[in-house]
C-alpha cells in the first residue's frame, strides 16, 4: 500500500485579510497556500527546509470577509533533497464548496547551514513528474544568467524597499516564502494600480525558482515593470533582489510575473490603457510574456475544471 502524504488546514477570512473592497488579500491568499504546502514539507523532511521553486499560483475566485477557506497540500512526487507539493484552496460558504485556488511548487530539505540534505522517504510520481523538474532546472539556469536590473527600459514600473526583520523569517534566519509572497504582491499590486489608475484584483502568479536565500537584516528590492496589458487585464513582472547593506552586495533572488485584473467600483473588469513598448529590451519582455501568457491561460482553463470534491 502507497502512503499518501496531505495535509489541510482551515483559514477564516476576518477584516483584517481583507482589502479596501473586502475581498481576502492576494498576498494572504498565496501566504496561506504555501503555508500549508509547507506545514506538510515539515512533516515529510522532518526538519528545515525552503521553498525551491513555484511553478504557478491562480487565484480563480476570490474568498470574502466570514468565508472559511480549506486549504489541502498533497506531495506529489519526491527526489534525493526535494518534493513537489501540489495546493488547492476550497472556500466554504454554509454547506457548499468552490475552487478558489490552485497551486504547484517544490521545496528542498535542508541542515542547519541551509544546504540540501538527503530525504528518508521516496514518493513515486506520475509519468509527468520527472519532466515538471527537468524544465525547472532549466528554468532557473535561464534565470540565473540574467542579473541585471529590470526597470531601465521599462515605460512603467517601481522599484520597493524594505529591511527583513526576524518577524519575517524561519527560525533558520532566512526570509519565510509566504512572507515574501505577501511582499509580491503588495509591491506588484501597487504598479499594476498606478499604471491602471483604479483596483485590482491578483489573478494569477507565474512560475519563480528561488536561486538563493534571503537572510535576516537583508535589504530586500522588488522591482516591478508592467509587461503585458489586455483589455482589462496586466502583467507584472518582478525582480527580486537581496542586498547587504554592509557590502553593498546584491545578489538575485528570483525573477517572476504576477497577473492583474482592473476593476471598477462593482467589481467587474474595467478597460486599461494599451502600453506600447518604447524599446527593443521592452518589445522583446512583451513577446515573451505573450507566449507565456497564452500558456498560462491554457493551463489555468484546465485546472479551473477540477472541483473540490478532487482535492
Amino acid at each position: 500500500m502507497t502512503y499518501t502524504y496531505r495535509t489541510e488546514t482551515y483559514y477564516n477570512v476576518f477584516p483584517w485579510h481583507t482589502n479596501h473592497f473586502g475581498s481576502l488579500h492576494g498576498g494572504i491568499y498565496m501566504s496561506w497556500l504555501i503555508d500549508t504546502a509547507g506545514i506538510l514539507m515539515s512533516s515529510v523532511s522532518q526538519g528545515n527546509y525552503l521553498l525551491a521553486s513555484v511553478d504557478y499560483l491562480y487565484l480563480f475566485k476570490p474568498a470574502r470577509l466570514g468565508d472559511i477557506l480549506r486549504v489541502t497540500a498533497e506531495a506529489k512526487a519526491s527526489w534525493k533533497s526535494s518534493v513537489e507539493i501540489e495546493v488547492t484552496g476550497c472556500i466554504k460558504r454554509g454547506n457548499t464548496e468552490e475552487l478558489g485556488a490552485i497551486g504547484l511548487m517544490s521545496y528542498v530539505a535542508v541542515d542547519e547551514n541551509g544546504r540540501p540534505r538527503p530525504l528518508t522517504v521516496k514518493i513515486e510520481g506520475d509519468e509527468g513528474a520527472e519532466k515538471r523538474r527537468v524544465k525547472r532546472l532549466e528554468r532557473k539556469k535561464m534565470v540565473s544568467e540574467d542579473t541585471s536590473e529590470l526597470l531601465p527600459g521599462m515605460t512603467f514600473g517601481r522599484s520597493y524597499i524594505r529591511t527583513i526583520y526576524p518577524e519575517h523569517g524561519f527560525g533558520n534566519g532566512i526570509l519565510y516564502a509566504g512572507k515574501m509572497y505577501m511582499m509580491l504582491d503588495e509591491a506588484l499590486a501597487i504598479v499594476a494600480k498606478m499604471y491602471s489608475k483604479g483596483n485590482t484584483f491578483t489573478a494569477s502568479a507565474g512560475s519563480a525558482d528561488f536561486l538563493v536565500p534571503v537572510k535576516i537584516g537583508d535589504i530586500l528590492e522588488i522591482q516591478g515593470a508592467v509587461e503585458y496589458t489586455g483589455n482589462t487585464s496586466l502583467d507584472v513582472g518582478a525582480k527580486i533582489f537581496a542586498i547587504n547593506h554592509f557590502t553593498g552586495s546584491r545578489r538575485l533572488v528570483s525573477r517572476t510575473v504576477f497577473s492583474f485584473v482592473s476593476i471598477d467600483e462593482n467589481g467587474k473588469p474595467r478597460p486599461i490603457q494599451k502600453l506600447e513598448p518604447s524599446s527593443e529590451y521592452e518589445r522583446r519582455i512583451m513577446e515573451e510574456r505573450l507566449k507565456e501568457r497564452e500558456e498560462r491561460i491554457s493551463m489555468g482553463k484546465s485546472l479551473q475544471k477540477r472541483t473540490c470534491y478532487d482535492s
